[in-house]
């Protein structure tokens, strides 16, 4: 479990520092005031869209590992029945 939290926080540490790199780069850049707003926006979308499938992922990961803790507690908790049954 700590693995994946090691490898979730540095993902999301390569979005965020990607970003800003990105947009540090095209802040330096020389170019048009107009231009570097139209690629502050289209770095800023790419971003929203890299953290949108970065939550997805992280949701769809947490609703299995539930769904698993949910069936093996189930199973945990019918096997104690079954032990005070029969004693």
């Amino acid at each position: 479990m700590k693995n994946d939290e090691k490898a979730g926080g540095f993902f999301l540490g390569v979005l965020v520092g990607g970003f800003i790199a990105g947009v540090t780069a095209l802040l330096l850049a020389p170019t048009s005031g107009k231009k570097l707003r139209r690629k502050i926006s289209d770095k800023a979308e790419d971003f929203y869209e890299d953290a949108h499938e970065y939550i997805e992922t992280g949701k769809d990961k947490a609703e299995g590992l539930y769904r698993d803790g949910k069936k093996k507690v189930s199973s945990i908790v019918e096997d104690a029945k079954k032990i005070v049954k029969s004693q």
